[in-house]
C-alpha cells in the first residue's frame, strides 16, 4: 500500500511535532506491505536536502519552499498513492492536493492536530473560515483522525458528516535512556509561545524557590516568530523583575542525545500550556522516566492514573503546590513515579508494538475506497 504525506516539516526538522511522530510511523510500518513517500519543505532543516530515503519504501522529497514545485511534485507522487494523509488543514498545499486526492477517489485522512481549538481558529479567523466552509463541503470523502478524544469532540461537532472518525494518540521511537544524576531543577521544553504559558511556569518557580532554594528551571526551546521574540523578551523581563537570573536559565533548542540527557536528569517536565492537542514532549520526558506535570488543556489525564506526575489546572498557585509536593517526596516515592513514568510510555505509547493500529486502519480505509 502507497501512502503520501504532504506536510510542511519533516526528520530531520525539529520544527514541529508532526515531523517526528511521522517518521516514527512510517519507519515503523511494515515495509512489504506499506510504502511511504513525504514531500516536505526544508523548514527547520540545518542544511538543505533534495532527497532522502529513511529506509524500504520510505522516501523524502525537500523542497525550500511551498510553490509551483512542491506542488509539482505532490501532484506526481498523488498519482499513484493509494492513501493521502494530511497533518494540517490550514497548510496552504493541502486544499489543492486534497481537491485533486478527491477526484481521483483516493483515501483521503485529515489529521487537525489542534488545528480545530478555538486558540488555534482564531488566528486569522476569517482565512480559516474560508477553508473549513471549502472542506465541509467535501468532509463526506474524508477519514478524520484525532489525537484524543477532546479533540474528536470538536472534529464531530466540526464535521458531522465526515466518512469516519478515529482517536489514535501518537507514538513514539523509544530513545535510549540515559541514567543520569537527577537534580532539583524542572525543565521545559517548547516553543517559546504565549500559548505554552511560561510565564505562569517562572511565577510558579519564584514561589517554589521561597522553600526549596535548591530548585531550578531550565528553559529548552527557541522563538522563531517575531510574536514569540517579542514574548521571550516580556520573559527575560519578569525573570529579572522576580530577581530569578540564577534560577531560572534559557538553554536555546536542544536535539537528540543533548534533549534526551536534559531531559532525564529533571526532576520532572513542566507542560502549563493553554492549550496542547497532543505534547510529544511528554513522550520524550516519558521514555527518560522523567515524570510530568502537564496543564487540563493538555490530554494527559493518564499521568494521574498511572501514578507518572500531575494534571492540574495552568495557573500559578496549584502548579507551584505541585511541585513543592515532588521535592517533598523521599526517594523511595520519587524512584517509583520515575518508574512509573518510563512502563506508562513502553506500555501504551511505543510505535513498534502499536503499529498495527495504524497499518490496520489504513487497510481499513483502503476497503472503504474499494467498494
Amino acid at each position: 500500500m502507497k501512502i503520501f504525506h504532504p506536510i510542511l516539516c519533516y526528520f530531520p526538522s525539529q520544527a514541529g511535532g508532526p515531523a517526528n511522530t511521522l517518521y516514527w510511523l512510517n519507519s515503523a510500518l511494515n515495509p512489504n506491505e506499506f510504502s511511504s513517500t513525504i514531500v516536505a519543505t526544508n523548514f527547520g532543516v540545518a542544511a538543505p536536502i533534495n532527497t532522502k530515503e529513511y529506509g524500504k519504501g520510505h522516501k523524502v522529497f525537500f523542497f525550500n519552499g511551498k510553490g509551483r514545485q512542491y506542488i509539482k511534485q505532490c501532484l506526481q507522487v498523488l498519482k499513484t498513492a493509494e492513501v493521502v494523509q494530511f497533518s494540517s488543514m490550514f497548510f496552504p498545499p493541502t486544499l489543492p492536493i486534497l481537491l485533486m486526492a478527491i477526484r481521483r477517489n483516493k483515501a483521503i485522512v485529515m489529521s487537525p492536530r489542534g488545528e480545530l481549538y478555538q486558540a488555534a481558529v482564531s488566528q486569522k479567523a476569517f482565512k480559516k473560515k474560508i477553508w473549513l466552509a471549502v472542506i465541509k463541503h467535501f468532509q463526506s470523502k474524508i477519514n478524520f483522525h484525532a489525537t484524543n478524544n477532546f479533540e474528536l469532540d470538536i472534529i464531530n461537532k466540526t464535521f458531522p458528516r465526515a466518512k469516519s472518525t478515529i482517536v489514535i494518540p501518537n507514538y513514539i521511537e523509544m530513545p535510549e535512556k540515559y541514567n543520569a544524576d537527577i537534580n532539583d531543577n524542572f525543565v521545559f521544553v517548547g516553543r517559546i509561545n504565549p500559548i505554552k504559558n511560561i510565564h505562569i511556569l517562572i511565577s510558579a518557580i519564584a514561589e517554589v524557590n521561597k522553600l526549596y532554594p535548591s530548585a531550578k528551571l531550565d528553559i529548552i526551546g527557541s522563538a522563531r516568530l517575531e510574536y514569540e521574540v517579542a514574548y521571550m523578551q516580556t520573559l527575560k523581563e519578569q525573570i529579572k523583575e522576580l530577581a530569578l537570573e540564577k534560577v531560572v536559565t534559557f538553554k536555546g533548542h536542544l536535539d537528540g542525545e543533548a534533549k534526551h540527557q536534559a531531559i532525564a536528569a529533571s526532576k520532572a517536565l513542566i507542560l502549563p500550556s493553554k492549550s496542547e492537542n497532543f505534547g510529544n514532549v511528554v513522550l520524550e520526558a516519558l521514555a527518560q522516566g522523567t515524570p510530568v506535570i502537564a496543564s487540563k488543556n493538555t490530554p494527559w489525564q493518564l499521568l494521574e492514573k498511572h501514578k507518572a506526575g500531575a494534571w492540574i489546572e495552568g495557573e500559578v498557585v496549584p502548579l507551584a503546590k505541585r511541585l513543592q509536593e515532588l521535592l517533598s517526596l523521599d526517594k523511595t516515592a520519587y524512584t517509583q513515579m520515575r518508574d512509573n513514568a518510563y512502563e506508562l510510555c513502553k506500555s501504551k505509547f511505543d510505535i513498534k508494538t502499536n503499529i498495527h493500529i495504524w497499518e490496520n486502519y489504513y487497510k481499513k480505509i483502503t476497503t472503504y475506497v474499494q467498494k
